[in-house]
This record gives C-alpha cells, sequence and structure tokens, in this order.
C-alpha cells in the first residue's frame, strides 16, 4: 500500500485538516514511471493551497498535498527506456500541483517518463528535493528582472532559504541586492554570504535608506514573498518603471500599493514557476551552480511521512534556518 497525505477539507487550517490514508500502489502505464519518493521539502504552498481555497472547486478526493520533492524509480512502464530501476529521478509535478492537487507527500506516485528528472550522482537528495520550487523559481526570477550588471535589486525575506539563494546567484551574476530582514541577528550571516545591504524593517525607513544607497537612482527590481506592507516598501523602493515580482504571501493574501508608485508605472506582477520554460538548459544550469555551491539550499530537520503535522509546524516557525523535510526512505 501508498501512504498519502490528504486534505479532508478545501479550506482551513492545514494542522487540524490534514490526514494520513492508504491508497494502492499505482501501475506503471505506457510511457509512464512509478516513482517511491523518499524525502519532500515542507513549502509555504503546501499549506497556502488549503488556506486560501485554491483547490475549492476541485474534488477533494483526488488532492494530495506536495509540491515537490525526491525519489527512485519503482517500476517502468512499457517503451521507457530513459530511465532504470533504483535511479534517482525529480517528479516535476508544477504544472499539475495546482490546477489537479496532484502532490508527492506520498510514497508511491506514477508520472510521464517525460516530467522526470534524472538526479546527477553528485547531487545530494536534499538539493534534489528543492530543486524545483527555490532554486527554479529564483532562476526564472532573476532572469525576468533582467538587471544589468552592478544595479541594485531589492528584496523582502531575505534571509528565508530562498532569499539566502537570490543573494548568491546575483552576487554570482553581478547583481547587487538590498535584503530586508526583521531581525539583527540576520544581518551579519547575509553578509557573509555576499548580501551588499541588510536593513532591518522594523527599525529603518527602507525606501529613504535605499535611495541613500542607490544615490537616488532606487533599485532596478524588487522579489516580494511576503506581500501586505512589504508591497508598498517594495514598490517604493524600485526606479521608475521598475518591476516588482510577488512570488509569495507570507503576510496572507492581501498587499497595500501607494497609487503614486503606479504612477511612477511601477510593474507589480505575481510570478508563477513555468515547468516548461527551456526546461532543458534551466535544469543543466541550476545543476551546475548546485556543484558550484552558487545555489546551495539549506537542509533543516527531518520528520516521517506520518508525522506531517509536527513538520508543518516546525516549517512555520520564524528564523527556523533550513528547509524542513519530510522523509521516507524505508517505505
Amino acid at each position: 500500500m501508498s501512504r498519502a497525505v490528504v486534505p479532508t477539507a478545501t479550506s482551513g487550517d492545514p494542522v487540524e485538516l490534514y490526514k494520513l490514508v492508504t491508497k494502492d500502489i499505482p501501475k506503471a502505464g505506457p510511457g509512464n514511471v512509478v516513482v517511491r519518493m523518499t524525502l519532500r521539502p515542507v513549502n509555504p504552498t503546501d499549506s497556502l493551497v488549503i488556506q486560501w481555497g485554491l483547490w475549492e472547486h476541485l474534488d477533494l478526493d483526488q488532492l494530495v498535498i506536495g509540491s515537490e520533492g525526491t525519489g527512485l524509480v519503482y517500476e517502468l512502464g512499457e517503451g521507457v527506456t530513459n530511465f532504470k530501476k533504483g535511479q534517482r529521478v525529480i517528479p516535476l509535478i508544477s504544472t499539475r500541483y495546482y490546477p489537479e492537487g496532484f502532490g508527492v507527500w506520498r510514497d508511491y506516485v506514477e508520472m510521464p517518463a517525460k516530467d522526470l528528472v534524472a538526479v546527477p550522482d553528485d547531487i545530494p537528495d536534499e538539493f534534489a528535493a528543492q530543486f524545483f520550487v527555490n532554486p527554479w523559481a529564483l532562476y526564472q526570477m532573476l532572469k525576468k528582472l533582467n538587471t544589468p550588471k552592478g544595479e541594485y535589486i531589492i528584496q523582502g525575506a531575505a534571509a528565508s532559504v530562498l532569499g539566502r539563494q537570490v543573494i548568491t546567484l546575483a552576487k554570482h551574476w553581478g547583481v547587487k541586492t538590498i535584503n530586508i530582514v526583521r531581525r539583527d541577528s540576520h544581518i551579519q550571516e547575509l553578509k557573509d554570504i555576499g548580501a551588499d545591504y541588510v536593513l532591518n524593517s522594523e527599525t529603518e525607513d527602507i525606501p529613504a535608506k535605499v535611495n541613500e544607497i542607490t544615490g537616488g537612482k532606487k533599485a532596478y527590481g524588487a522579489l516580494d514573498p511576503v506581500l501586505g506592507e512589504m508591497t508598498k516598501i517594495l514598490c517604493a523602493s524600485v526606479r521608475n518603471g521598475g518591476e516588482v515580482l510577488a512570488y509569495g504571501a507570507l503576510s496572507g493574501n492581501e498587499l497595500k500599493l501607494d497609487v503614486k508608485d503606479l504612477m511612477r508605472g511601477v510593474d507589480l506582477k505575481f510570478f508563477l514557476v513555468n515547468g516548461l520554460l527551456e526546461r532543458e538548459e534551466t535544469t543543466k544550469e541550476i545543476f551546475e551552480l548546485m556543484r558550484q555551491k552558487v545555489l546551495a539550499p539549506l537542509s533543516g530537520k527531518k520528520f516521517a511521512l506520518e508525522e506531517f503535522r509536527e513538520a508543518i509546524i516546525e516549517g512555520n516557525k520564524p528564523g527556523r534556518g533550513g528547509k524542513v523535510f519530510l522523509e521516507s526512505y524505508d517505505n
């Protein structure tokens, strides 16, 4: 049998609504592969889909939580020749997670072979499990901002796992960063990994400080995983016509704006990861950046799949450090 974490309702508190059930192990159909999942990060989106009721239009019986992870090839369907049993792979489920509720917090998952990425031998499971939602997203977002070398970008929640990778990748590409945190304890550790400036939003006037840093030019673009007041701060901190990419909602699903910034041509968009955009090229580049430790996702505590409630609570703790995982190597 295959265990799976599923919601018992399509909106509410995930800690209360999620439960562990058993399902039949799927059979690999033609062109498909069954993957035995071994490691899955606990991402904010794994709670937000229920907190925000994003799946209210879907059949409850089809929903499984879990936006990414890695595992081993368990069974090959007819016609699949490019993978072998026991091979480490990453199921790319981004195009199915939001529209279908197709997640990987389960023991076994059936995937089209074309939607699997082989994991190189020198990439650890902890990196492979976090391959898509963070590294792929930040790679695409920084490419979209297209910031010239030597210019500044600004980001909120800079001490997060993704925020730290933004710092290292931007530095690798010659782009300077202004990073917003809420705790002074994060300032030096972010500077140690390459942050140019780290500002505390609890004690500093961020737009004024950005004007000072940039000589009045403001930041070229911004990344916003928070919304709320942070959106207003970031929009006020970018240049005329600058782009602000929102990609999360750590403060809830509302945001604040000053109409003056819209009049300046500031362009606010919500960024969704494109699972198909330049896939082969992007995959090779991300793995190479991981080898170089330019992208080195932080890893935190690991919990068994049945301990998903404890893992969600741990993942929501502020300043926890690395990414929390659900593991099932012995299933």
